[in-house]
């Protein structure tokens, strides 16, 4: 009681600075986002007599909206090379014998279409690079290729340094090494431990499952690849894509706009467990 009754009337906090101080602050660093406290601390000490903490300036700082670097972060590199970039990924399936297939998708980004699926049961880097070499051609070849750290690509255990053209090149994995020297592709993986850096591959991979996958039980491995390329076939052509709004790869008839009225039709899709919805007359 004593103590509190000998500071009652003593203001709490640190002391606020000049109103003056405060509009220079302000000023600086609303003209210049990406300057942090430091810089401004040194600006005002060094040119204005204006002398502060770094952690006084930060206080009366104007509120920043991004980044110091802007927004360059990784999902503005994918959207701004949405049109040049694939993305793959691995999905495992059991039969009732319970023998494990890996479903192999190649998927191209700003479209959401399916380049390339097929399916095995001893998935190797040569099998890998096979499926690359089916997928690209002369009309059709992305300049990034995003994939995880799948030991099935090869991984080198440390980042190998080649050099190309005056020029000193990375590569993590046999499969980066093999797509930048030979196919003209950079391979991109992403960080260890994160799935969410490829999240349009990631995201078809969970509606394949819950779409397709969890509805049957598979005999063979071509069971499961004919399942595969049928729901293909509708997720590019027919099924209306949430990210896009639109179909990745219509059908030739959903091109053209649809007619006015009619009777609603549904066309069954792996036999029903999905369905293709027209007007027909």
């Amino acid at each position: 009681m004593f103590w509190r009754r000998r500071s009652r009337n003593r203001p709490l906090g640190r002391p606020r600075i000049p109103g003056e101080h405060i509009a220079f602050i302000r000023r600086i660093s609303g003209d210049h986002p990406e300057w942090g406290e430091d810089r401004i601390a040194e600006e005002l000490a060094a040119k204005v007599g204006v002398l502060h903490s770094a952690s006084t300036i930060r206080r009366y700082m104007v509120p920043r909206h991004c980044s110091p670097r802007g927004d360059q972060n990784w999902r503005t590199f994918v959207r701004n090379h949405a049109k040049e970039t694939w993305a793959c990924d691995f999905l495992t399936q059991y039969t009732a014998l319970f023998a494990v297939a890996y479903v192999f998708v190649i998927m191209e980004i700003h479209s959401r279409r399916i380049v390339h699926v097929n399916v095995t049961t001893s998935p190797t880097i040569a099998w890998v690079k096979q499926q690359i070499r089916q997928a690209t051609g002369w009309d059709r070849e992305p300049r990034f290729l995003i994939h995880d750290n799948d030991g099935i690509f090869g991984q080198l255990g440390r980042p190998a340094m080649m050099e190309r053209n005056d020029r000193t090149r990375s590569y993590r994995c046999h499969l980066d090494y093999w797509l930048g020297e030979v196919i003209g592709i950079q391979g991109v993986p992403i960080p260890f431990g994160a799935p969410n850096a490829s999240p349009y591959v990631e995201r078809f991979m969970r509606t394949l499952r819950e779409e397709a996958l969890d509805h049957l039980l598979f005999l063979t491995v071509d069971h499961i690849h004919r399942v595969v390329a049928e729901y293909i076939r509708y997720y590019n052509g027919a099924r209306p894509s949430q990210a896009i709004h639109g179909i990745p790869d219509p059908y030739p008839e959903l091109k053209q706009p649809p007619p006015r009225s009619g009777k609603l039709i549904a066309l069954p899709v792996l036999g029903g467990i999905q369905h293709d919805y027209r007007l027909g007359a």
